[in-house]
């Protein structure tokens, strides 16, 4: 030991105090920082043990600017540092991880993008999965299997809409990525801390769950909503227009975003739902923001959601004309669509009929599967475009049923499934 270090996992006290910190009850101080520092102190045993579990050596670093910002555990919960400093380094991040409610940080690669979520089919249920850390997770209480169960059955029902093209939610992709991909104490802690709403006051909780038995400091408070009028108070203020609107404002302005980008947001989706141009768009979203401006300029009292949502900004410009009002053209292009939709539906009925012969019609049943992928590959690009130029599939959307009908995907679903009707997809988006 030289001049002010520690040896931490030596077993000895915590050296004398001498910087104080104001606290509720007196004050309290350390000549150095109470707790171990994981990421100097990680050994071979650790790192091997984060390697195995995928999980990356910055995940300690996290640890450990979590034990900075937090002193007063070292005081209110003795056992807590206790059993952070003394241990071995493994043991020492055992015990935090079991209290701490966020998942793990991963090494890059080890988990595929929430955005592009691979194909995958017949995830191992997590119920059925082996977890040490998920059991050191419930030690002391119930094994919650049932709560395991709901995480696998949501995660099927996402599958579902992810397999169909349909709106997957930035939340439920992570949820996915986690429970298929991750270790399952992190499915776990990502469902039951971040993401489920049966049980709110589970969402609410500190990182660490040895923060509940700390005392506040004295000036905390808890955070008020703010109230327009009483439920029973009749005022207009309570049936303000575009709710959803000013609910992703509010939000905003609670982590010090800037709300005027949200309104001009929602301001410019809307305009693409209606179908405008891009040019259009632009030039509109400038006028609304020189609108803004003006009205905060003269200090004029109109509702700036209202002003901007309602169209209150110049909007000259004619939106894009629907496909019906497209020159003879699209006419052709949809016809080609009809086109290809009949001669998938003909190789469909004539591959059906190979399998009938066996192995003798095997190469010949070998090209009528690659023909009938390549028009499926052409009928996706050719109706998602279309639809996209109606306003009535969204870019993501477009990207996600191309994404489908890549000649890989292709093959991935031809030997494990599922199966999906392309041409009864293809007309709820386009009609017949």
């Amino acid at each position: 030991m030289y001049g002010h270090e520690y040896d931490f996992g030596s077993g000895m006290p915590l050296p004398p105090t001498s910087f104080k910190h104001e606290w509720p009850g007196g004050s309290f101080s350390f000549s150095v920082q109470p707790y171990r520092n994981f990421t100097r102190d990680a050994d071979k045993e650790l790192i091997e043990y984060m390697r195995s579990r995928n999980v990356s050596p910055h995940f300690l670093s996290e640890i450990d600017k979590f034990l900075d910002a937090h002193p007063e555990i070292a005081r209110f919960q003795p056992d807590f540092a206790y059993h952070v400093n003394h241990p071995r380094p493994l043991h020492a991040y055992r015990f935090f991880v079991q209290g701490y409610t966020k998942p793990a940080r991963y090494i890059d690669g080890a988990l595929p993008d929430p955005r592009a979520i691979p194909p995958f089919s017949n995830p191992m249920p997590l119920a059925l999965k082996y977890d040490e850390e998920l059991n050191e997770f419930f030690n002391g209480s119930d094994y919650r299997v049932d709560i395991l169960r709901k995480i696998d059955e949501e995660v099927r029902t996402i599958a579902y809409a992810l397999c169909y093209g349909q709106r997957v939610s930035h939340a439920q992709r992570k949820l996915v990525v986690f429970t298929v991909w991750g270790n399952p104490v992190d499915a776990f802690k990502y469902y039951e801390y971040n993401y489920q709403t049966e049980w709110l006051p589970h969402r609410y909780l500190a990182e660490h769950i040895c923060l509940a038995n700390i005392p506040k400091p004295a000036d905390y408070r808890l955070p008020v909503p703010r109230q327009i009028a009483y439920e029973d108070e009749d005022c207009r203020e309570n049936k303000r227009s575009h709710p959803g609107t000013r609910e992703r404002m509010a939000r905003a302005c609670d982590v010090g975003v800037d709300v005027i980008e949200v309104l001009l947001d929602d301001y410019t989706a809307s305009l693409c739902r209606e179908g405008f141009r891009r040019n259009d768009i632009e030039r509109m979203r400038r006028e609304a923001m020189r609108s803004i401006t003006y009205e905060r300029e003269i200090g004029g009292g109109r509702d700036i959601v209202d002003l901007v949502m309602d169209g209150a900004a110049a909007t000259s410009s004619r939106p894009r004309p629907r496909l019906s009002e497209l020159p003879r053209r699209a006419n052709k292009r949809m016809k080609l669509i009809t086109s290809m939709k009949n001669t998938l539906h003909r190789l469909l009925i004539q591959e059906a009929s190979l399998y009938k012969h066996g192995s003798k019609a095997s190469f010949v049943r070998a090209d009528v599967r690659s023909m009938r992928q390549r028009v499926e590959r052409e009928l996706v690009t050719e109706a998602t475009e279309i639809a996209s130029q109606r306003g009535i599939m969204r870019p993501d959307v477009v990207q996600q049923w191309r994404a489908l009908y890549t000649s890989k995907a292709q093959k991935h679903r031809e030997l494990y499934g599922p199966h999906i009707d392309l041409v009864q997809e293809m007309t709820r988006y386009l009609g017949n």
